[in-house]
């Protein structure tokens, strides 16, 4: 825990602090600018923060580069340290007289941190656990609709992912994140390499068709194999088997050729009559009818010759189009006729049935690559699906508890505070976003209510360190509440810093546990630094 702050340029140069509430105390006008906030803010740069050199550039711009002197307490040790504002990122391990001894790094500090508060098993940088719940005037975390958020453009999943290891619950959700990244990087391999022609895509047919492909030849091979003398006798029966199957490929292509050479004699037919009217020719016509109207003839000839424009060109193109299918249906006939002369002028060489397994186990093999392809595409998509659901549930039944302990929590709070008949805010966790459902009163001071009472909630249902609340969150809530709060941070057990003014209005009690509390009072005429620059 902190035990004390010292600097030169307070006007108590030195601030001492225990265990449980350490209230920095106002005035009792409420008087702004007097160094509560500040003093806050100084407290969380002693915890390794920003926000002081950020939001409060006015005390270095007045008081110029100066140091802070403190000292933690872990067990029965007592550690002291320097942090100052020209080398923020340098902190000095001091011995007890704050005499430098070693210079630490902002990082190693931190680390140092979350060390001594036994904090190593949450999954979260020391500043992330602490900083929402140092809840200070210029800070960015005072949000009462988004509770959740150290800063305005943090995203709502990273505060979700927080949450989950601040209750120290992300261990399986690690796992099962690591195995869902690994999936997603399997199936983003296999997919360029399917997109970069490493691998031949293959659909649902042409897997089907790779199976039967591949146990017809493993049939053949088994076949061979099983009669391997009787094939090395008679070499016919293994050639006849290959022109047979040669020559149904060849029906196959006769047919098809059959089909282009009968569209094509069409097509042509179509482009020899194709022709038109020529003027000149109608001259006979007028000879033996001479009261025909020619000019009209010639008109409707017009038209015609434009649409037999059209329909030669849209011929020609199926023309050619047609005639280099056919010229590929015949090729691939030649190359069988070839293949078949070449199968039957060896009927005496034993070389065939070597050649014939070898094709056999090529075509085997390139069947086997893509249906083994095909189906790791296929379990990858299916391991991927089922890593996402798995992570899924898994989450949702981690959100559903730790919302089930906070809203309890809150609950309890709401009824110390209030009443049993009030309604209490509820915090709702989904996958990637969540919501703090204030009900009914949602006036500023019920709203910053809410805030603490959700801090509370956290700081007592994990190994939060500390808390930190500043003045602004009290502003405006009924002032028997505020009394009964301080009787929860009491409760606690942990330590606590808060700013707060105006105490009298808050009853007797609470007066008396605020002042017995209190580490520095503040006011118009004993500001917390020897220089006053507001007027």
């Amino acid at each position: 825990m902190l035990t004390e702050i010292r600097c030169d340029k307070f006007r108590e140069e030195l601030i001492k602090f225990h265990s449980g509430i350490n209230v920095v105390l106002g005035d009792s006008v409420a008087t702004n600018s007097i160094g509560k906030s500040t003093l806050l803010m100084i407290i969380d740069f002693v915890y390794g923060g920003e926000s002081f050199l950020e939001h409060n550039k006015d005390v270095v711009r007045e008081l110029g580069d100066h140091d802070y002197y403190f000292s933690l307490k872990f067990g029965n040790d007592l550690h002291f340290f320097r942090r100052g504002t020209f080398e923020p990122d340098l902190v000095y391990s001091c011995n007890e007289g704050y005499q430098e001894l070693k210079p630490l790094s902002i990082e190693e500090y931190k680390a140092f941190l979350k060390s001594s508060y036994s904090l190593e098993n949450i999954e979260m940088s020391f500043r992330s656990i602490v900083s929402l719940f140092s809840r200070i005037w210029g800070k960015e975390n005072l949000d009462v609709k988004h509770p959740l958020h150290s800063f305005k453009s943090q995203k709502s999943s990273e505060c979700i992912t927080n949450t989950i290891k601040l209750f120290n619950m992300y261990e399986s959700i690690r796992l099962l994140t690591e195995k869902l990244k690994k999936k997603s990087e399997e199936k983003s391999t296999i997919t360029k390499a399917f997109k970069e022609g490493f691998i031949t895509k293959t659909s649902k047919v042409e897997y089907k068709k790779n199976l039967s492909t591949s146990a017809s030849i493993k049939e053949e091979i088994e076949d061979i194999k099983k009669n391997l003398q009787k094939y090395a006798i008679n070499i016919k029966e293994l050639v006849n088997r290959e022109v047979i199957e040669l020559k149904i490929e060849k029906d196959k292509l006769l047919s098809e050729k059959l089909r282009l050479d009968s569209r094509l004699l069409r097509v042509r037919n179509d482009l020899e009559i194709n022709k038109n009217i020529k003027s000149k020719q109608l001259a006979p016509l007028l000879k033996y009818f001479p009261n025909v109207n020619a000019e009209k003839l010639e008109e409707v000839e017009s038209f015609h010759s434009k649409i037999s424009r059209i329909l030669r060109s849209e011929l020609m193109s199926s023309e050619a189009e047609l005639s280099s299918s056919l010229d590929c249906v015949v090729n691939e006939i030649n190359k069988i006729d070839n293949k078949v002369s070449e199968v039957t002028s060896n009927f005496e060489n034993p070389n065939i049935v070597i050649d014939r397994v070898y094709d056999l186990s090529k075509e085997h093999e390139s069947a086997r690559i893509q249906i083994e392809y095909f189906e790791t595409d296929l379990q990858i998509k299916n391991d991927l699906n089922e890593s996402k659901k798995k992570l899924e549930e898994e989450k949702t039944k981690i959100l559903k508890l730790i919302e089930s302990i906070i809203n309890d929590k809150n609950r309890r709070n709401v009824t110390k505070i209030y009443s049993e008949e009030r309604r209490c805010p509820t915090l709702h966790l989904g996958q990637n976003s969540y919501s703090f459902e204030l009900v009914e009163d949602t006036g500023t001071g019920k709203a910053y209510s809410n805030l603490i009472l959700l801090d509370l909630a956290f700081f007592e249902t994990t190994i939060l360190p500390f808390l930190i609340h500043d003045s602004v969150l009290f502003k405006n809530i009924q002032n028997d509440a505020v009394a009964k709060l301080i009787d929860l941070y009491e409760s606690t057990g942990k330590q606590i810093f808060i700013a707060i003014d105006e105490i009298e209005k808050y009853g007797t009690e609470a007066e008396r546990k605020l002042k017995t509390n209190k580490v520095i009072e503040l006011n118009n005429e004993k500001v917390l630094y020897v220089k006053d620059w507001r007027k």
